[in-house]
């Protein structure tokens, strides 16, 4: 009796030495990142035309086609690059998105819509240039 009860002790110290051993494992190397807090939503609803510009797709605004935007779900302003939504499969088409407008950037967006003129491709137009920088 004595055995199985030393068998089991042993047993549950060796798996909780295995969960500490992998908690300790999966613990981010390297210095750690200084986090930016979340940015104040004012949601808004922006349209306009996705364009190729410089090699980069942008959003440019129907009410101001000068005004060139970015897109991205982040909501930290050091997450901006790294959650920038491909606009490539919007190329030509009219977009609408619900997001907060910040510099060049419009974080936390969600596009909700798109248009196509009357007779114009639907889908995806995965026929458009490759973006060569971000």
């Amino acid at each position: 009796m004595k055995s199985i009860a030393i068998i089991l002790s042993v047993g549950l110290l060796v798996l909780s030495g295995c969960a500490f051993g992998r908690k300790m494992l999966e613990q981010p190397s390297g210095p750690p990142q200084k986090e930016s807090a979340k940015l104040e939503r004012k949601t808004e609803v922006f349209t306009g035309k996705v364009v190729l510009v410089d090699g980069a797709y942008r959003l440019s605004l129907l009410k101001d086609p000068d005004t060139l935007l970015r897109l991205t779900r982040a909501r930290r302003e050091t997450e901006f690059e790294k959650q920038q939504i491909n606009l490539r499969k919007y190329y030509e088409k009219t977009i609408s998105v619900n997001g907060t407008l910040q510099d060049e950037w419009i974080f936390g967006a969600d596009i909700v819509g798109q248009w196509t003129p009357p007779g114009g491709q639907t889908g995806p137009n995965m026929n458009a240039p490759k973006q060569t920088r971000p």
